[in-house]
């Protein structure tokens, strides 16, 4: 495996380049190449064989460009079809659900963790059923929320009414009194500060970006695949509308200069 090969990271749109943001904070020598695939978002209300489907479609574009990993930035897809890929690739193959666990369980004092995610994720049970594993004790309060992605993934996050609808949405963490918040959809750490407003006080947010950055550097540098020299490509797809990725997409990761678009079979499935 070539050390320099690239980091291949992919969400259901541009929510995941909160991803491909730390890890390129975090892992500045790192090439990487990002898949979007906004034609086809959103995946969260999607049947669970259409998630695999789409996710192996990708994983199969990334390996052909040579990725010596595959990180699934998208919750949805982690939930529903990472057992699939990790059995699929020989490349190691990261999810968000796990780490984002660990990660967020030792900072809960009272035992109650938040987690707001899409339906498909909520669905799925994917961090109630991590959590278990790592400490039965503490008690998920979950909340589906697909129209906050959507408002995000067209541009209307900054809008005046979103602080309003968040604030509805919400609302059972504060009733339940949870004292940590994962944003558990890669979109959603766009809203990190109103979320942190919202909240005051009573819980602390976790992005599940953060901890899927640091799995990266640990599994980079325990198979010894850590990149080196300088001027690393990075290289941004979309299957949806390339000039609408870069407008969102540059809001969240402000070295984003350029997006390809990217023609994937089965882009006719789009659903509105």
């Amino acid at each position: 495996m070539n050390n320099n090969a690239p980091i291949g990271i992919f969400d259901s749109g541009v929510g995941g380049l909160t991803v491909a943001r730390e890890i390129i904070s975090l892992l500045p020598e790192e090439p990487i190449i990002y898949v979007g695939d906004d034609g086809r978002f959103p995946y969260g209300p999607r049947p669970k064989e259409e998630i695999q489907e789409f996710a192996c479609q990708i994983s199969d574009f990334l390996i052909n460009q040579g990725v010596k990993m595959i990180v699934v930035a998208c919750n949805t897809v982690s939930s529903q079809a990472l057992d699939l890929l990790v059995s699929r690739y020989s490349v190691p193959v990261l999810g968000v659900i796990e780490d984002t666990a660990s990660y967020a369980a030792p900072l809960s004092r009272k035992k109650r963790v938040g987690v707001l995610a899409t339906p498909g994720t909520v669905y799925s049970n994917a961090y109630p059923e991590a959590f278990s594993r790592i400490d039965p004790t503490i008690k998920v309060v979950q909340v589906a929320s697909q129209a906050l992605v959507n408002l995000i993934e067209n541009g209307s996050g900054g809008e005046n009414g979103v602080k309003e609808f968040a604030s509805r949405v919400i609302s059972p963490f504060r009733e339940t009194g949870v004292d940590v918040l994962i944003l558990g959809c890669t979109h959603y750490p766009y809203l990190t500060k109103l979320m942190t407003e919202l909240l005051s006080d009573q819980a602390q947010i976790v992005d599940p970006a953060v901890a899927v950055s640091i799995r990266v550097r640990k599994e980079l540098l325990e198979r010894k695949l850590s990149a080196s020299g300088g001027n690393p490509e990075r290289t941004f797809y979309t299957t949806g509308n390339p000039a609408l990725f870069l407008k969102v997409g540059s809001q969240i990761y402000p070295g984003l200069k350029s997006v390809r678009e990217l023609k994937l079979e089965g882009n006719e499935k789009i659903r509105r």
